[in-house]
């Protein structure tokens, strides 16, 4: 996990050492992703498979033949505008999951 890119999303550990940010960010994500909520991720990823498949069929399949669409510009779409946007929705949920932890973790600590 890259700690240097998520410290820009969390601004209330910038006055931390950068050994403490990390080890913040860390125990964030390892109390997140604990094996007791595996299940609840594992449903999260196969609904949000679905949206991203469910999307790209409509476009495929849908969208592009009713607006005359060549296959090429139809992938183009479904290439640089919806798995974009499935990654950043995907960010901003991880961010999110992880965002409560961090928030305790920094209570717990008497950081904030």
């Amino acid at each position: 996990m890259n700690t240097a890119l998520l410290l820009r999303h969390f601004p209330e550990l910038k006055e931390l050492p950068a050994e403490r940010q990390e080890a913040i960010l860390l125990e964030a994500h390892d109390r997140a992703y604990n094996s007791e909520r595996k299940l609840e991720h594992w449903k999260r990823n196969v609904i949000s498979l679905i949206w991203v498949t469910a999307v790209s069929l409509f476009i495929a399949l849908v969208a592009g033949p009713a607006l005359s669409l060549p296959r090429v510009a139809t992938g183009a779409i479904i290439a640089l505008v919806v798995l974009p946007a499935f990654m950043y929705a995907r960010h901003r949920q991880y961010l999110g999951l992880i965002r409560p932890e961090v928030e305790e973790l920094l209570k717990k600590t008497g950081a904030r």
